[in-house]
């Protein structure tokens, strides 16, 4: 049997110029305000889509670790105002090569590249994964492998653009 699907919204596309050079200044080329520009519209769709009660809705955003050359983590300034678990992070990134340094099949050769901080506290949690972007999938894909590997009994994704 394959893996599961994963139930992925998107709010916007972004195969269209608008969106790529927004993506281009937020992300690549370090422009922290422009978060403003989408942060309160993706924050209140994921709150309405998957309320935050203690028995409900785990919002995980998917770790970037590019604080250090970027100077942020684009996820996490778009979801600055939700409550979030930092449960995945990035296993070692000195090794690791940009997503969007490789094409689609070097993506999908991507080993895991997430180590889960608290396995216990993932057990028969309903987890919504939030990225900014969906390309290939494999990231998010990465992810729920490993919470669903821990017990998860539900896994979701929002992004901002696919």
């Amino acid at each position: 049997m394959g893996k599961p699907l994963l139930d992925n919204q998107a709010l916007y596309c972004y195969h269209n110029e608008a969106m790529r050079d927004y993506f281009e200044q937020y992300k690549f080329a370090g422009d922290y305000y422009l978060r403003k520009v989408f942060q309160a519209e993706f924050q209140q769709f994921i709150r309405q889509k998957y309320p935050q009660r203690k028995w409900k809705y785990c919002i995980i955003p998917v770790d970037q670790h590019m604080v250090n050359e970027r100077g942020f983590n684009q996820v996490k300034g778009l979801t600055a105002k939700l409550k979030t678990e930092q449960w995945l992070v990035m296993d070692d990134e000195r090794h690791r090569v940009k997503q969007s340094h490789k094409n689609r099949a070097e993506r999908m050769q991507t080993q895991q590249p997430f180590i889960l901080q608290s396995p216990v506290k993932v057990k028969n949690q309903s987890v919504v994964l939030i990225d900014d972007i969906y390309t290939t999938g494999r990231t998010l894909y990465h992810a729920q492998d490993l919470l669903l590997k821990a017990g998860a009994a539900e896994i979701r994704s929002v992004t901002l653009a696919r």
